[in-house]
Order: structure tokens, then sequence, then C-alpha cells
């Protein structure tokens, strides 16, 4: 039996939706043969013959955690950039040190907020999703390795 993760390393849940209706797919169309092989081999992370990202073992959740921490902040430092930039645009010329600290800490705080609410850009969802699913086919490719060499392909 594979170790579950504990909430400690829980996605975001339109991350978690996402990557799930994204990996579907690979599954196989519903009655096939091919979709059957899968379903047996990936029984341990499905709920009602979907993928369930919360079953995925702790490994492979907490390496997805990580990735969408690093897309978070990816998001944040381009929406700073972007905030930065537009300032240095407006016709105020009247600056201080001081009042330019104040517009970079509000620039950053805007930018955190941002990349981590559910309304984003979608720059931090675009880049995980373009790289989680290579984690959970990677643990997915281990499950069916150890299925496979199961001489009756039941892993208990």
């Amino acid at each position: 039996m594979m170790p579950v993760a504990n909430n400690r390393y829980r996605l975001r849940e339109d991350f978690a939706r996402g990557l799930a209706d994204q990996l579907q797919p690979k599954l196989g169309q519903p009655g096939s043969e091919t979709r059957k092989i899968m379903e047996k081999a990936f029984s341990p992370i499905l709920t009602d013959g979907k993928i369930d990202i919360e079953k995925l073992p702790e490994a492979a959740q907490k390496e997805l955690h990580k990735l969408q921490e690093a897309s978070e902040q990816f998001e944040s430092f381009f929406v700073k950039k972007l905030l930065s930039q537009m300032r240095q645009t407006s016709l105020s010329q009247n600056s201080t040190p001081m009042m330019d600290f104040a517009k970079d800490t509000m620039d950053q705080a805007v930018a955190d907020q941002a990349a981590k609410g559910q309304s984003t850009l979608g720059i931090a969802k675009t880049v995980f999703m373009a790289q989680a699913a290579t984690v959970v086919q990677q643990e997915m490719g281990k499950r069916a390795a150890e299925v496979a060499s199961t001489p009756s392909g039941n892993k208990s």
C-alpha cells in the first residue's frame, strides 16, 4: 500500500481539479480494454473511476505542492514587474526614496495576493499544469511497473 499524503501538501482546489481533468483522458475511453488495465493499475489513486490527486503518495503530493508554490511565486514576480513598469510610466515624477519604498512594498503585496488568489491572471496555473502532469505520470508509471511485475497483476 502506498503512503497517502496528509493535508500538509494539499493543493489549491482549482489546481487539483484542473490537473485531474487534464489527466483523466490518459486512462483511456470508458469501457475499453485500455481503460480496464489502467483502472486496475491506478486503483489506489482513483475515486469512482476518476483520478483523485489527494490519493497520490506523499512524495508526489509534496512535489506538486512545491511546484504550486514555485508557480505562484513566478506569477507574483511577473505581476510585481508589471506594476513596477506601469508606475515608471506615470506622470508623477515627484517621488522620494520613502515613497518609492512604499510603492514597491505595495506592488509586492498586490502581486503576492494576485498570485495566490482564485482570481489570478492564470500564469501560475498554466506553469503548474505544464509541469504537474509529468509528476503524476511518473508516479502512475511507477505504479504500472509494480502491477506489471506482480504475477497476478494484483498489488497488495
